[in-house]
């Protein structure tokens, strides 16, 4: 598997996550590190950065070490727990790693972290490959 390629490509044909500004740095067999730089049109009405935005670069890591495998998946299953407000957050950085790998259904632990470590979120995603290898 070519992981560089198959980083670009998830950056460059992810609508929404670049709407966002959510960038994935490495993707590896079941594993993937992305980031974002937080602006303050991310934020809610209390200054902090929206739980949205958490979430979107959790599922979008998720995705991206799912795919890993070389087939397109999509999201089943999401349970995520905030931690602590992103208030002052300049930039999250968010690791995707694998619990399981079945036949059809891959499980991610997903942290998100901000730029000092704080753990912000942590969360359990589960994707169901849909069979279609991935074309490079």
């Amino acid at each position: 598997m070519d992981y560089e390629a198959l980083r670009r490509i998830r950056n460059e044909q992810n609508s929404f996550g670049n709407l966002v500004g959510v960038r994935i740095e490495e993707i590896r067999e079941g594993y993937a590190r992305s980031v974002l730089d937080v602006r303050a049109d991310l934020s809610n009405p209390i200054g902090s950065l929206h739980g949205g935005a958490l979430f979107t670069i959790a599922d979008i890591t998720g995705g991206s070490a799912a795919v890993s495998h070389g087939e397109q998946v999509t999201t089943v299953d999401a349970d995520i727990r905030y931690l602590r407000p992103g208030i002052g957050v300049k930039r999250i950085v968010c690791e995707a790693e694998e619990i399981k790998k079945g036949k059809t259904l891959f499980v991610y632990r997903i942290d998100v972290r901000d730029q000092d470590g704080t753990l912000l979120t942590a969360g359990t995603f589960t994707y169901m490959s849909l069979r279609k290898k991935i074309e490079f």
